[in-house]
């Protein structure tokens, strides 16, 4: 049993054991050093930076609508596919992306990619768009315009291509075809309708009977431009004497001295025509049966006379005749440039190249052409030819509506008409058509639109 001598002699120990330890340090020496308080905060930095950060990337990939949503944006849920129009916060869902190209503001193509989560809580308006129009318009980039091809197919019909390079090259030959019951000769640009009555006699004239007639479609012929009839030359008043000269009308004469094909034709008017050889051919099944050789004379003779303004014949006749396309090419129609103004031309490729009936666009690539007659003083119709082979006729366009589609003024071209039956016809694309659905009635935003939040 400790007596209480001990137990003061115990708590005195422990008393100066306690203060040893705070007056001598820590053992052998070492001082114990204070934990650094900043290792705490930094911590708590680094933590809250994360969460941050987090949020950023959730909201990167999930957003909401950014302001101006309201109008005039083009929305996509990417969830569902489903596409809407803004108008006055409202959403209208749209038929396809050239509606919705028309609906939006000239210039401007605004696309927000969304998911149906943020659309949820936002009035849904009614349907609009164009039923039919495409969902993908070429670009600008992409446009073709010229180089179009149409060719006689391997069976019936014709073969349309419009590719990034022409199917089928100018030719100076000729052909010789059959169309809506007449008979024709196409070169160059120009199509020959064959007198009926003396058709083989003309052809021989001409040079081109050994081309056989070829069967083709009334559209393909319209491609070229209509020329002068091709048949027999005859002059009126043949017979009748010239005053103050020896000649009398119809007479063909030759100066001495000349080139052999240096001819001349007398006409009713008393002027003297240049005669090609092609319309000497052609005057002797005419006129000319029944006249002389022709007359080598001084020019002397005809001193008096004036010179013609048009040659003797067709304007458009080739001086020469024609020289008939060989049978292993292919003919074909094509629209050429010459880097001023389009112009359908006849061409060729080889025959045994393969050429199925129908409409052919390179992959992403289209046209945009005014449509129009010949001729300077005929209008046209802006017209839009998409991948598919589809034209649809952009009727009033405006240059805001070429905008509206991603096109300016400068990318039409102007084209024949004739072009435009080959293709597949769409609806019409107009800015009333994308926005109205119902007669009288025009998807536009309210001029004192107000934001939804």
């Amino acid at each position: 049993m400790a007596t209480k001598s001990d137990l003061i002699e115990a708590q005195n120990f422990s008393r100066r054991r306690l203060l040893t330890a705070f007056t001598s340090g820590a053992p052998e020496g070492k001082e114990l050093e204070p934990a650094a308080p900043l290792r705490a905060v930094i911590a708590a930095i680094a933590l809250t930076a994360a969460v941050v950060l987090a949020g950023v990337f959730y909201g990167l990939i999930q957003p909401g609508l950014p302001s101006g949503w309201q109008n005039g944006k083009l929305i996509i849920a990417k969830d569902t596919g489903a596409r809407y129009v803004t108008v006055d916060g409202v959403l209208h869902p749209v038929l396809n992306t050239a509606s919705a190209r028309l609906l939006m503001p000239a210039g401007q193509f605004d696309v927000i990619n969304t998911s149906q989560s943020n659309l949820a809580d936002i009035p849904l308006g009614s349907t609009v768009g164009i039923v039919g129009a495409p969902d993908q318009v070429p670009a600008a980039s992409a446009l073709i315009d010229t180089g179009w091809t149409a060719c006689l197919a391997d069976a019936a019909g014709i073969a349309v291509q419009l590719g990034e390079a022409p199917a089928a090259t100018a030719t100076d030959r000729a052909i010789v075809v059959d169309a809506a019951g007449g008979r024709y000769v196409v070169a160059g640009g120009t199509s020959h309708l064959v007198d009926a009555a003396s058709g083989d006699a003309v052809l021989r004239a001409a040079g081109i009977a050994a081309s056989t007639p070829r069967a083709v479609s009334v559209d393909w012929l319209n491609l070229f431009t209509p020329g002068a009839p091709l048949a027999p030359l005859t002059v009126t008043d043949a017979g009748d004497q010239v005053l103050g000269t020896t000649l009398r009308v119809g007479d063909v004469i030759h100066y001495s001295g000349s080139a052999e094909d240096d001819r001349f034709l007398v006409q009713s008017d008393h002027t003297l025509a240049p005669l090609s050889p092609l319309a000497w051919q052609l005057y002797q099944l005419g006129s000319g049966a029944k006249a002389t050789d022709v007359k080598d004379v001084p020019q002397s003779v005809s001193s008096g006379l004036p010179t013609a303004k048009e040659p003797a014949g067709g304007a458009d006749w080739p001086a020469a005749g024609f020289t008939p396309l060989d049978a292993a090419s292919r003919p074909c129609a094509l629209l050429a440039s010459d880097g001023q103004a389009t112009r359908t031309v006849l061409a060729a490729r080889a025959a045994s190249l393969p050429a199925p009936a129908g409409v052919s666009v390179a992959a992403g690539h289209g046209a945009l052409v005014n449509a129009a007659g010949r001729g300077d003083q005929s209008s046209g119709l802006d017209t839009l030819i998409d991948a598919t082979g589809t034209a649809y006729a952009l009727p009033g366009a405006t240059e805001q509506t070429l905008q509206r589609l991603g096109y300016q003024a400068t990318d039409v071209t102007t084209v024949t008409k004739a072009w435009i039956p080959f293709f597949l016809t769409g609806p019409a694309l107009t800015e009333f058509g994308a926005g109205g659905g119902t007669e009288g009635q025009q998807l536009s935003p309210s001029p004192t639109a107000t934001e939804v939040p």
